[in-house]
């Protein structure tokens, strides 16, 4: 069900008995990454309370198909939109995903509940063709979100989430579990991981990208500039003990 992955009962992922889900996975990845610029002030307020420093107006919006998924073994592969801010966090030059959306119910729990992650669930497309031109689609419960469209093209800039070779590492978020009781957190903290990621150079090329009106997933309202987009794969992506650095930073609440 889950590849070669076990089940670490007492772990913490209910039911204590019998978990939901491993704590390890890995996948191939094969990634359509639109680098956009949007008004800091919108980008700010969500990062509001974290601690977080935004580094730059930046924010990608990476398509994501995983390929061989071992928490998704049974269809095939997982899909991700991850729309991305690169920031600082004490010494780590690192980036947070302000929004997220996953195929796979057992990928979605496990990052929200192991990282922190803003995962909510999807329907996708993700379809390439033999020269390269990728397109696709995102929907959340019936929901149009985004629909993308790339183009390899030699002529185009290549333009990434910072500027300069050192490109933010790892990922960093807020974890929360709500109170019971009341609208309000119990619990939040700081958790950062760095999976390993082999990914291949970025092939350039020209995107076209369409973000539709959600009450409850305002994408759109980021009203984002492309400034660049480029496509890359990765034979090598993957969690676990032994493979990524995983911490929890700091508790905040209670």
């Amino acid at each position: 069900m889950f590849g070669n992955f076990k089940l670490y009962p007492k772990s913490g992922v209910n039911p204590h008995h019998s978990p939901a889900y491993p704590l390890e996975w890995d996948c191939t990845l094969r990634t359509v990454e639109v680098i956009t610029r949007v008004d800091r002030t919108k980008v700010e307020a969500m990062l509001e309370g974290s601690g977080f420093e935004l580094i730059n107006d930046r924010v990608a919006f990476r398509f994501m198909l995983s390929p061989g998924h071992t928490l998704s073994v049974h269809k095939g592969a997982m899909f991700d939109l991850m729309i991305t801010v690169p920031v600082r966090y004490q010494d780590l030059h690192t980036q947070t995903h302000i929004y997220m959306y996953c195929s796979d119910p057992m990928g979605t729990a496990a990052g929200r509940e192991l990282f922190g992650y803003t995962k909510k669930d999807c329907t996708y497309q993700f379809e390439e063709d033999p020269r390269g031109s990728i397109r696709g689609w995102v929907n959340r419960r019936g929901f149009q979100l985004a629909e993308f469209t790339f183009k390899p093209d030699e002529t185009a800039p290549l333009v990434r989430l910072v500027d300069g070779d050192e490109q933010p590492g790892g990922e960093i978020h807020v974890r929360r579990l709500p109170h019971p009781e009341r609208p309000e957190p119990a619990y939040e903290d700081i958790v950062y991981r760095r999976t390993p990621l082999e990914y291949s150079q970025p092939k350039v090329g020209r995107a076209e990208l369409s973000l539709y009106p959600s009450e409850f997933d305002p994408i759109a309202d980021l009203e984002p500039e492309i400034l660049g987009a480029h496509f890359m794969y990765s034979d090598v992506y993957a969690g676990g003990f032994d493979l990524e650095d995983r911490r929890l930073l700091k508790r905040l609440t209670p």
